[in-house]
């Protein structure tokens, strides 16, 4: 191979990857890689910060993050803000203070892949409380894709030993992430009422900031120091990782996919968490995954592949 012949080749292979780097798929893909790494932090701190606080300073410090790249739209947006506080208030009632204060709770006494997996099943529950709701009639293969997640959901919860479960009852943190999956089908479907034009960056942005105000009461007037166990050096980078790269870049990342490729083809990516959570529990938590776990995956998994693939979506 001559010179220039080397040249040229190795120019392609750069081109190649930077392509490769501005992708959207890979921007979805770490944004679910990131996410991931939230619930092995959150489980890593287990014990060190509790729930509340651990949410709050997550949030404080994404807002801070945030806040340079929103502030112009923000201030420009504020009449609609205005007019849409009950709208801000609920969103950050759901999906920024209740959903990811029951996932702390819950990775307090569940693995990081079981607590991925019922995660799993939000796009059944949205799915469902939007047909209670009157805002969607299900299909009958939609049906039949939730009724095998739902069987998936069951293997996992009691382990894949049902006889098990009347003897020592159900995992805690296994009801915690239930109650956040229903949680974030509420968050969901509220989200659907957003107004054109309230840009998502900044209705994001402002139920940050009602959440960190609904959250503040409980924090302050708690019988302990909510800040007490903050001076171990490993309890700031945990926490540092889940503001900066689950919440901050996370965020940009994801809102970037999805303007790509649109919200039904990114919505995709999100199955790959419990992949991702798996293989970072078992690296850096030593969590083995069970047959249970894999079985129930495969259920929760295949139905909502068997919705998705409803040939009238």
């Amino acid at each position: 191979m001559t010179a220039a012949a080397a040249l040229t080749s190795s120019e392609t292979s750069v081109t190649r990857i930077r392509a490769a780097l501005r992708s959207p798929a890979l921007a979805l893909a770490l944004a679910a890689l990131f996410w991931s790494g939230n619930f092995v932090a959150g489980r890593a701190l287990r014990g060190a910060v509790d729930p509340v606080t651990l949410n709050f300073l997550r949030w404080l410090l994404a807002l801070a993050i945030i806040a340079p790249f929103v502030r112009r739209s923000t201030l420009a947006a504020w009449p609609v803000l205005r007019r849409e506080w009950r709208l801000i208030t609920a969103l950050g009632a759901t999906g920024i203070a209740a959903f990811h204060i029951l996932i702390y709770l819950a990775l307090q006494s569940t693995t990081v892949t079981s607590a991925l997996l019922i995660l799993s099943l939000t796009p059944i529950a949205t799915l469902a409380g939007a047909a209670v709701l009157g805002s969607g009639r299900p299909s009958g293969r939609q049906i039949g894709g939730a009724l095998i997640s739902i069987v998936g959901a069951g293997v996992l919860i009691t382990r894949g030993d049902p006889a098990g479960i009347l003897a020592q009852g159900v995992s805690a943190g296994d009801l915690w992430m239930l109650a956040a999956v229903a949680i974030w089908a509420a968050y969901s479907l509220i989200l659907r009422r957003r107004p054109a034009d309230l840009p998502p960056a900044v209705a994001l942005a402002a139920s940050v900031a009602a959440a960190l105000l609904m959250m503040l009461p409980p924090l302050l007037l708690g019988p302990t120091n909510p800040f007490a166990a903050l001076g171990s050096v490993g309890v700031f980078l945990n926490i540092g990782y889940i503001a900066l790269f689950a919440s901050a870049i996370g965020f940009l990342l994801w809102s970037r996919g999805v303007s790509e490729l649109g919200p039904v083809r990114a919505g995709q990516f999100v199955n790959l968490m419990p992949v991702f959570g798996a293989a970072l529990a078992f690296l850096l938590l030593g969590e083995a995954p069970t047959w249970a776990q894999a079985a129930g995956a495969a259920l929760v998994l295949s139905g909502i592949v068997f919705v998705e693939r409803d040939p009238r979506r």
